[in-house]
C-alpha cells in the first residue's frame, strides 16, 4: 500500500466513525466514501490472510477511532445541556436513511408473514426501550450506577451488545451506537471516557473501566469476524425478509429514543422525567435539527442509492 492510498483510507476512515452517532449508519457513510466493499471484504478475510488484511484495515479503523473520540465529546456534552434537543437529531438523521432501506421493500407485494416482521422487528425495537423505562421507574434498574460500580455481569452484557452493535453496522441503513442507544447503554458507556465522572476524572472507575472498553471492543470484533460473512449471506439470499425486519427495527427505534434510561433521573425514592424539566427553547432547537437532519441525510441516501445501483450497471456490463 502506498502512502497516498493509506491517507486515502484513513480520510475515508473517519466518515465510518460517523457510526458512532445513534441514527448515522455506519454502513451507508462507507458507501458514500466508497470504501464498504473493502472494509468488509477485508473482515471476511482476516481468518485466511490476517496479515494483509489487517494492513489493510488499520487506516480506515485510525480514521475511524479518531473521528469518533471527537464526535461523542461534542455529541455527550450536547446531550448534557440539551438531551431532548439531541435525541431529535438522532431521529432526523434515522428519518434521512430510511430510503435506502424502504427501496428494498416491495410494501405493494408484501403478505400477512412480510407485516408480522416488519411489526416484529418494531416491537422488538420500541419494547427493549420501554423494558429499559419501566426497569428504572419500577425496580430502580440505573446501568449508569452498574456501569459505575462495576457490576460483574456488565460485563458479559457488554461483550453481547457490542457484538450485536458490529453486527448492525454491516447492514447500510442500521446505526450501532443506535443499538447501544435503545439498550440503554449509549450514555453509560461514553461517561466511562468523557465527563466530569469518567476515569479520567473519578480514578476508582480506572480498573472497571479498562474492564468494559475491553468487553466491549471484544464484542466488536467478535461481532466483525462472525456477522460480516452472514449478514453479506443474509442480503444475498433472504434479501426481502431481511430488509423487511431492518425498516421494522428501524421504525421502533423511534419511539426508543424518547422512552428509555435516559428520560428519568431517580431522586429520593422517586423519578423525574426528562420532559418535565425540559426548556421551550429546547423543544423548538429539537425541531429544528430533526428536520435538518432528515433533509440532509435524505440527500445522503439518495448518493449513496446512486451509488448502488451504478456498481450493480458496472457489474452487469460483460468485460471485453
Amino acid at each position: 500500500m502506498t502512502a497516498k492510498e493509506w491517507f486515502s483510507d484513513f480520510a475515508r476512515g473517519t466518515s465510518f466513525g460517523l457510526g458512532m452517532i445513534p441514527g448515522v449508519s455506519a454502513g451507508t457513510m462507507a458507501i458514500v466514501v466508497g470504501i464498504y466493499e473493502k472494509l468488509v471484504g477485508n473482515i471476511s478475510r482476516l481468518r485466511k490472510d490476517f496479515w494483509n488484511a489487517a494492513m489493510t484495515l488499520i487506516p480506515i479503523c485510525l480514521g475511524a477511532v479518531i473521528a469518533a473520540i471527537v464526535l461523542l465529546i461534542a455529541v455527550t456534552y450536547g446531550y448534557d445541556y440539551a438531551p431532548f434537543a439531541i435525541s431529535c437529531l438522532f431521529t432526523g438523521l434515522l428519518l434521512g436513511t430510511l430510503p435506502i432501506i424502504t427501496r428494498e421493500v416491495s410494501f405493494k407485494e408484501m403478505r400477512t408473514k412480510d407485516w408480522l416482521l416488519l411489526v416484529g422487528g418494531f416491537l422488538l425495537a420500541a419494547l427493549i426501550g420501554v423494558f429499559s423505562l419501566l426497569s428504572k421507574i419500577f425496580w430502580h434498574f440505573d446501568l449508569e450506577s452498574y456501569f459505575v460500580a462495576g457490576e460483574w455481569w456488565i460485563y458479559p452484557v457488554v461483550i453481547l451488545v457490542g457484538f450485536i452493535a458490529m453486527a448492525a453496522c454491516i447492514v447500510p441503513g442500521i446505526s450501532g451506537a443506535m443499538i447501544l442507544h435503545i439498550f440503554g447503554l449509549y450514555q453509560p458507556t461514553m461517561g466511562i471516557f468523557i465527563g466530569d465522572n469518567s476515569m479520567f476524572h473519578n480514578t476508582d472507575r480506572i480498573p472497571s473501566g479498562i474492564g468494559i472498553t475491553l468487553c466491549l471492543l471484544l464484542g466488536i470484533f467478535l461481532g466483525a469476524i462472525a456477522s460480516s460473512k452472514v449478514m453479506n449471506d443474509l442480503i444475498t439470499r433472504h434479501r426481502k425478509v431481511t430488509f423487511e425486519a431492518v425498516l421494522g427495527f428501524i421504525l421502533g427505534s423511534i419511539p426508543a429514543m424518547y422512552l428509555n434510561q435516559d428520560v428519568v433521573d431517580l431522586a429520593d425514592g422517586g423519578y423525574t422525567w426528562l420532559y418535565e424539566v425540559t426548556p421551550g427553547w429546547e423543544y423548538g432547537l429539537g425541531a429544528a435539527l430533526l428536520v435538518l437532519a432528515a433533509v440532509g441525510f435524505y440527500f445522503v441516501s439518495r448518493l449513496v442509492i446512486k451509488r448502488q445501483q451504478e456498481a450493480k450497471q458496472n457489474a452487469e456490463i460483460p468485460a471485453e
